[in-house]
């Protein structure tokens, strides 16, 4: 078995990068939301202060599987320098600079000192759980006030996998530090500008009491943040980002926020008291008003929105509008469709997000004509009662933003989906009521007339599902055993042999059966681009890396493809996209989908087959660490960006996008023994939904199952999710795979994984198959569980970019 490299042996930049760089940058740009401005914005000024631990030390993504490694990632300073703006506090930002090496060596020292004490297979949850927080810098004087009279301050967060966010100081709340750092900058500048440089929601408290000319929110964008936030600040590109999450005064107005992960008293189970009720549901079903609320933003243009029509053909709906720019410089405009349901025995939403379009640049005075299409049927609410999707008779209102537009109506209840009762634990969950909506049917609108009896109901066939079936698969499996098979259910932790190599790889699957036809699967995380090793030495193909580039390797042009001690390099430079709930901003499918098609390349470029991406887990808190990682509160946003996302990947024959955590995951403490509690309403309408949405007409690969437990189940082995909905109800095909190291430990045993419809164990040990076969010949799993996953894995085996290689 001959290995092969995939990795480029020159360090020079490719075409490649440079394109996708480009694309980077415009994402970022089209993502980032301007929260406040009193006319400062655009900047006119070619000087300014620059403040802040974020100004230098940028947060470009979050910690964990969302990592990655780009050839360079560009800071707000040089950004800023980039557009030619002079940055004024070089004495400043070179002093932060000491006191942040300090603290981070101060850090890990002590971090070094704990993890004496913590199990080896812990150390990343130890670090996780024990975050470095950024010092605030030295406080201003009136002798430090440069002679610009604009000052920009970056206020910057990092979190990541492992562990959730501490609603303290430092964290979820600015510290005193930062609060006085803030209003001494304010306090000497005519004009200042704060920029938001987090991963999620953060407390915006100080707002109330510190001036600030403008606040924008940068979030974490990836490799170009930098760029991407200079040509929002100076004008070059209008800001069009829209909240993707609604921002609270206060932590407390978010539903259950007394008990979310480490504030719990029953530290492994988390309870969903608040139902549907997650994000805006919430804040608009309790009338609590929000600093900011989902979908909100402003631009340096205005844009008028003129509703034109509502048409249907029986549950499938249009609504065409036109938006004109009223203002004075081109910009884009983000229209949202939403849909607010009559409530006879459910209790409903006050409103939920149908459909969204963003326009293109439209100039001054230009207009365009806009479509939002939906179907009625996918936001029948689900009756626990009767384990069924219902829409009930009455009026529908559309809504084109905030303004009454048209009704359906609808003349009689309708059951639009069928499904069988799921297992729920006997748990006695105290779920927070909800009164029903004080609605006001507005008059002189548009009205679309639906009949119950035209809309066809859904049933579903819940059975074991069939053998995959091909003349290739039949003679491949022809030749293997059980335990070969058991093998193939089993992946490969970081080291070989390897027969495809791919630095960095996070996993691959077994290349034990290459002289049996099947050839093995690198895999790569993760949503903010595939987070492969920049830099390797032959034959540490794996994790061990170089961990600073020379100078002359960064350098664009650089020719160099040694190091000094003569070994032979290996170059995996790949692009950093903005963070996936900066994506989300963009409001824009064709950005996610141009994401996709570019990482397909890369994946193609460097080996890859499976990408560990898109995730799509809710925002149910703001606290949980890897809210940076996934799309929104809102299923239906979280649902249309990854599906589109999933489209452009599959631009490219043989990529296999992994769409992950599969399900209810939403918060890291704990995870691995937390239990998601939750009604199966609940869990239809807003945790699985994404799922539902990103699977719809398209020909998924792989989906990722969570470390949580499910009602006292765990992901991996439950045959509820893994079978019953995301095979027999959603038609789903390709290979369910667990998280890494989600199984073996506790009741979440490996060898009972294939029963329950998932296939492949990652990242694989070498006990795990006689573990598998133990189970067999124990009668625990049948011979068709085990050759029902291993023909999944070889069909796409067979079906992988590498498999002509």
């Amino acid at each position: 078995m001959r290995p092969i490299f995939y990795a480029q042996k020159s360090p020079k930049e490719t075409d490649r990068e440079i394109s996708h760089r480009d694309l980077a940058r415009k994402i970022c740009a089209d993502g980032i939301v301007l929260l406040e401005n009193n006319g400062i914005l655009p900047l006119k000024a070619n000087t300014v202060a620059l403040y802040g631990a974020g100004a230098r030390h940028t947060a470009f993504g979050g910690t964990g599987s969302g990592e990655n490694n780009p050839r360079h990632n560009v800071n707000v300073e040089e950004g800023l320098n980039n557009a030619g703006i002079s940055v004024t506090t070089e004495k400043w930002l070179c002093e932060y600079d000491e006191l942040f090496a300090r603290e981070l060596f101060s850090y890990k020292k002590r971090l070094k000192k704990g993890m004496r004490k913590v199990p080896l297979g812990e150390h990343m949850d130890y670090a996780a759980d024990n975050p470095f927080y950024l010092p605030a810098g030295r406080i201003l004087t009136d002798s430090d006030k440069t002679d610009a009279d604009t000052a920009v301050y970056v206020l910057t967060r990092q979190a990541g996998e492992g562990a959730d966010r501490k609603d303290i100081p430092g964290d979820y709340y600015a510290t005193e530090d930062e609060i006085m750092l803030m209003r001494s900058i304010a306090e000497r500048y005519k004009e200042t500008i704060l920029v938001l440089n987090v991963g999620a929601v953060i407390d915006l408290s100080f707002l109330d009491e510190i001036r600030f000319s403008a606040v924008i929110l940068l979030m974490q964008g990836g490799m170009e943040t930098g760029n991407a936030f200079a040509d929002i600040l100076t004008g070059k590109v209008n800001p069009s980002g829209r909240l993707a999450d609604t921002w609270a005064y206060k932590y407390e107005d978010y539903p259950c926020a007394d008990t979310f992960s480490e504030r719990n008293p029953e530290k492994f189970q988390e309870d969903y008291r608040e139902g549907i009720f997650v994000g805006y549901r919430w804040f608009d079903k309790k009338a609590v008003r929000p600093r900011y609320r989902f979908g909100y933003g402003l631009s340096y243009t205005s844009f008028k929105t003129v509703y034109s029509s509502c048409q249907n053909s029986n549950t499938e709906i249009s609504v065409t509008a036109e938006v004109t720019n009223t203002g004075y410089v081109p910009g884009k405009e983000v229209v949202m469709c939403y849909l607010s349901c009559p409530e006879n025995i459910l209790v409903r939403e006050a409103k939920s997000l149908a459909g969204f379009k963003k326009t293109r640049d439209l100039d001054p005075g230009e207009s365009q004509k806009i479509t939002i299409d939906f179907d009625l049927t996918d936001f029948a609410g689900f009756d626990n009662g009767r384990h069924q999707f219902i829409l009930e008779h009455g009026d529908y209102i559309v809504y084109l933003n905030d303004t009454p537009a048209a009704l359906i109506d609808l003349d009689a209840d309708a059951v639009t989906e069928k499904t069988e009762p799921l297992s729920l634990s006997d748990r006695n969950i105290d779920f927070i009521l909800h009164d029903k909506n004080q609605r006001k049917i507005p008059d002189g609108l548009d009205r679309v007339e639906i009949k119950a009896s035209d809309i066809g109901c859904l049933t579903h066939e819940y059975k074991v599902p069939g053998f995959e079936r091909s003349a290739e698969i039949d003679k491949i499996i022809s030749k293997l055993s059980y335990k070969d098979m058991s093998r193939l259910l089993t992946g490969r932790t970081y080291f070989g042999p390897f027969r495809h190599r791919v630095f960095g790889a996070v996993g691959y699957t077994t290349s034990k059966l290459f002289h049996k036809g099947i050839d093995a699967m690198p895999m790569a995380d993760g949503p903010q681009g595939l987070n492969l090793t920049r830099v390797s030495k032959k034959p540490w193909h794996n994790i061990y890396a170089i961990p600073t580039l020379p100078e002359s390797i960064r350098r664009k042009n650089s020719a160099i493809s040694e190091d000094s001690n003569g070994k032979e390099l290996y170059y995996q430079f790949c692009t950093s996209w903005p963070s996936e709930t900066l994506v989300a901003q963009t409001w824009d499918v064709e950005c996610a989908r141009q994401l996709g098609a570019a990482t397909a390349l890369e994946m193609h470029e460097y080996g890859v087959v499976f990408w560990l991406a898109p995730a799509v887990n809710i925002h149910r808190n703001p606290l949980c660490g890897r809210n940076y990682e996934y799309y929104s509160e809102d299923p239906y946003l979280t649902g249309m960006m990854a599906k589109y996302t999933i489209q452009g990947v599959h631009e490219k024959e043989g990529c296999f996008p992994t769409l992950k955590h599969y399900a209810a995951n939403n918060l890291e403490t704990k995870r691995n023994v937390s239990s998601s509690n939750l009604d199966e309403r609940t869990l239809r309408e807003i945790y699985l939904k994404a799922f539902r949405i990103a699977l719809s007409h398209e020909h998924l690969e792989a989906v990722m199952c969570s470390y949580n437990k499910i009602n006292g189940i765990y992901s991996a082995l439950n045959y509820d999710l893994q079978t019953k909905i995301l095979r027999n109800e959603w038609g789903f095909k390709g290979v369910v795979m667990t998280d890494w190291v989600a199984t073996g430990h506790h009741e979440s045993l490996d060898e009972l994984c294939c029963k329950a419809g998932t296939d492949l164990i990652m990242p694989g040990f070498p006990h795990i198959p006689s573990k598998i076969m133990k189970a067999y010949k124990k009668g625990l799993i049948s011979g068709d569980d085990i050759e029902r996953s291993a023909r999944r894995i070889i069909k796409f085996a067979l079906e992988s970019h590498t498999a002509k290689n």
